[in-house]
């Protein structure tokens, strides 16, 4: 397929080019890149997190019934908004469980109906979803970046087999487990080893090194016990990914799991039915997962995929966890949505959590039921005679708020008026320019119509609560009833802030 004179670097560099600039990976691209920027940041916040990832709304939804799976939320309250689910699992761990669903959810669009391509893809989901679960028993600290990394263990065979489909099948066809491995057949195909494929891809998405060094290092040897944490990580995904190999194998010997039993053993001097428990976690989590991400198993139900544990027939599905469901970003303003969410917001408050990542919450729930591009609170000063930025959501919103100190009095803008006269102000159709003093620059924010809503405190305002769009239908009662009531709860959060 390629020239004979190009070099194996130079070929996996051109092929690393064209699959980033197929189908939807510039887009997918874009939204890891952020999320490492945003996450990588001396002082990010929730808030700034969850917007990277509600600006996909299929992808908020994927991340919401993840985090409600049973592997995340056992025990817990149901989690109806992204930046909760930022806040309960960490910067690190939702950027990387993020990451994870957006590149599957773009692999698993790519291979189309494609079973060899599903297989592969159904592969990967159980060594993620087995590394996870062994992390978590063997007390590695961070059982998400065990699941990215089981999720890539066979990065280059995913991407050969997504976007060359018909040289990936050919190599398929020339593979024979027993005499002819099908990484000996991808090479001879594609000039190129699979794992230099997926350290390319990988650095081209500026991935910690640690991921790359998985294809690149000598791993663990398995007579004697690992020591360090690489290696431990190395042993974890290695465990699962032998594992995932033969799982779709409705046939697969017995002797395979005891052979890796006793690996375990030896590795980490634990008892080898810890390693069978956790694949039984790990297939229950691909069971939850696999509608979400599109991946119909190719094997078929009852052949010993996802759901059914090692050596065991496939059991019937599983009962609703009685988790919610929730979509990112409604058809309209529901309220359905807004009281799941209000009700969260009740419990951060009763919980006493950050005031911040409580008025994040408020500001997420505005903006996701409501429609809005933009929503920001700003508070009075302590002299009652400035309206300063507090926190906001939304394209430009952050550099507004930053410059945000305007004297509360007349021709102080909309704001300051509705704090004046302690009445909300519906703009159906207005400018950026109403959001300031007159005179002052106009804010770079989304403002063709937008909601503003005093925020009052035991009978005394303290700032306002606003909700803007630039595109869309024009704001209106109902709109103002979505930003009033998360405005009550906002006002309670800070009331108990400073009780």
């Amino acid at each position: 397929m390629a020239e004979p004179a190009e070099s194996a670097e130079q070929r996996i560099e051109h092929m690393v080019e064209r699959i980033a600039a197929k189908g939807d990976f510039p887009a997918v691209a874009r939204v890891i890149h952020r999320l490492h920027e945003v996450v990588r940041k001396e002082n990010c916040n929730a808030l700034e997190v969850a917007r990277v990832i509600l600006g996909d709304p299929g992808l908020s939804s994927k991340v919401l019934r993840v985090v409600n799976s049973s592997y995340y939320r056992p025990r817990g309250e149901p989690i109806s908004t992204i930046t909760r689910a930022v806040m309960l699992l960490g910067f690190e761990a939702i950027r990387d469980l993020t990451t994870g669903l957006v590149l599957l959810d773009e692999l698993a669009r790519a291979a189309g109906g494609r079973p060899v391509v599903r297989e592969v893809l159904h592969q990967a989901l159980v060594c993620g979803s087995v590394a996870r679960a062994l992390s978590a028993t063997v007390g590695y600290p961070n059982p998400e970046e065990a699941y990215l990394l089981g999720l890539f263990a066979n990065l280059g065979q995913l991407c050969l087999a997504a976007y060359y489909h018909d040289d990936y099948e050919r190599a398929v066809t020339l593979a024979d487990p027993s005499h002819h491995a099908l990484e000996r057949a991808l090479h001879e195909v594609f000039g190129i080893a699979s794992a230099d494929l997926a350290t390319g891809i990988l650095a081209r998405w500026n991935f910690p090194a640690g991921f790359s060094e998985y294809f690149r290092s000598t791993h663990p040897s398995v007579d004697r016990p690992v020591l360090g944490h690489s290696q431990r990580l190395f042993a974890i995904v290695d465990l699962a990914h032998d594992y995932a190999a033969h799982e779709s194998d409705p046939e697969r010997d017995p002797a395979v799991l005891a052979a890796a039993a006793r690996r375990y053993e030896v590795m980490f001097q634990r008892g080898g039915d810890e390693l069978l428990a956790a694949i039984e976690r790990g297939l229950e989590d691909v069971h939850d997962e696999l509608p979400m991400l599109r991946i119909a198993t190719a094997h078929g139900e009852g052949r010993g995929g996802a759901g059914s544990g090692p050596g065991r027939s496939a059991p019937a599905a599983r009962a609703d966890t009685g988790a919610p469901r929730p979509e990112a970003v409604p058809d309209g303003p529901s309220s359905a949505a807004a009281f799941e969410i209000l009700a969260e917001i009740s419990r951060g408050i009763l919980a006493q959590d950050d005031i911040n990542d409580t008025l994040a919450m408020v500001l997420e729930g505005i903006a996701r039921t409501g429609r809005f591009e933009v929503a920001f609170l700003a508070l009075l000063s302590p002299r009652k005679d400035r309206l300063l930025g507090r926190l906001g959501y939304g394209d430009g919103v952050g550099d507004y708020l930053k410059g945000l100190s305007m004297p509360v009095g007349p021709d102080g803008g909309v704001l300051t008026d509705a704090i004046l006269a302690r009445e909300p102000r519906i703009v159906a159709h207005g400018t950026a320019t109403m959001l300031v003093p007159r005179g002052a620059p106009a804010p770079k924010i989304p403002a063709a119509s937008f909601v503003v809503q005093p925020l009052v405190v035991r009978g005394k305002a303290i700032g306002v609560l606003v909700a803007t769009r630039g595109a869309g239908p024009a704001a209106g009662p109902a709109d103002l009833t979505i930003v009033q009531l998360f405005c009550n709860h906002a006002g309670l959060a800070l009331d108990r802030a400073v009780a």
